[in-house]
């Protein structure tokens, strides 16, 4: 299946290439075409590796099974101790902002991330706590094709103009786009047409970026990204992939080799979202509402859970 396929890229031999790409971001789709900086006159260098949630074909049975040997590492990499997702919506157009807000806010403060402690690390001591949500943010955005570095430019603006608060060690940008939006990821692949989402990182004034790009979840991603009848159910689902991915392996876009700031890793599977890729389950949000979220890789239980 293309969806295995291109995992198994993803997985093995991205990562082992990423110190000749990383040496020049021209290998970036449309770096050309990017200032390479801010508003503000700071330095930024577009992330050139991000980690995609491929889509499933329309025909394709999700399987509840783990990958056989599967298991994450940890590679000396920062985790998100206590994650502060900063939903940013391109535009008043996005759908879903108040169930998104209200995702994210129940959903850090949930059973999802007391899971999350068998990923905490003793060399570097980190522990990972339930999170936040900050304050949404609703830009102005009128694009509708864009590239993951006109992304990275147009948070940089925000950060420039302090409309967002500023990068730090538990910050996650996770920016919502509305119906109609294409966005090119660095490898050249394209919105619900090859994946459904994705993670990565960039370094701004010397501190790490760390964001999600999250397409509407209908139009081309419909019936490739979930299987439940409500597209907003799909969303959220999408969303806690890219969320959990971001938490446990933050620096991925940074990674060069399977060491730091690579955190937890599988090699040949992935991230913790991959390993158990469109398998859906719910869990309760700490504001009393059960929420549709993808399973994730448990290394205790070696299964997929939401608890």
């Amino acid at each position: 299946m293309k969806r295995h396929l291109y995992l198994s890229i993803l997985s093995g031999v991205v990562l082992s290439a990423l110190s000749v790409v990383a040496a020049g971001c021209a290998a970036s789709p449309d770096a050309e075409n990017v200032d390479d900086t801010t508003a503000d006159g700071l330095e930024s260098q577009p992330g050139t590796v991000v980690r995609i949630m491929p889509m499933t074909q329309p025909d394709e049975l999700v399987s509840s099974a783990v990958p056989a040997g599967a298991k994450l590492t940890y590679f000396g990499g920062p985790v998100l101790q206590k994650v502060n997702v900063i939903p940013v919506y391109w535009n008043s157009s996005v759908a879903f902002q108040s169930n998104l807000n209200s995702f994210y806010a129940g959903v850090t403060n949930s059973p999802l991330f007391d899971m999350l402690k068998q990923y905490n690390t003793a060399s570097p001591a980190q522990t990972i706590s339930r999170g936040t949500r900050g304050t949404p943010f609703v830009d102005n955005q009128t694009a509708t094709v864009l590239t993951d570095a006109k992304v990275q430019t147009e948070l940089n603006r925000l950060f420039a103009n302090n409309l967002i608060p500023q990068p730090n060690a538990n910050n996650l940008y996770m920016v919502h786009f509305p119906p109609g939006t294409s966005i090119t990821a660095p490898d050249g692949s394209k919105s619900c047409v090859v994946f459904c989402a994705y993670h990565g990182t960039y370094v701004r004034n010397g501190v790490n970026v760390n964001y999600g790009i999250m397409p509407d979840q209908g139009g081309g991603c419909a019936g490739g990204c979930g299987t439940n009848s409500q597209r907003v159910n799909n969303l959220t689902s999408v969303s806690s992939h890219e969320l959990i991915e971001a938490v446990t392996d933050p620096a991925v876009g940074l990674a060069t080799v399977f060491g730091p700031p690579l955190a937890w890793y599988d090699q040949v599977n992935g991230e913790i979202g991959d390993i158990c890729n469109a398998q859906q389950g719910t869990v309760l949000g700490g504001d009393g509402v059960t929420y549709v979220v993808q399973k994730e890789f448990s290394n205790a239980t070696k299964t997929c859970v939401t608890q």
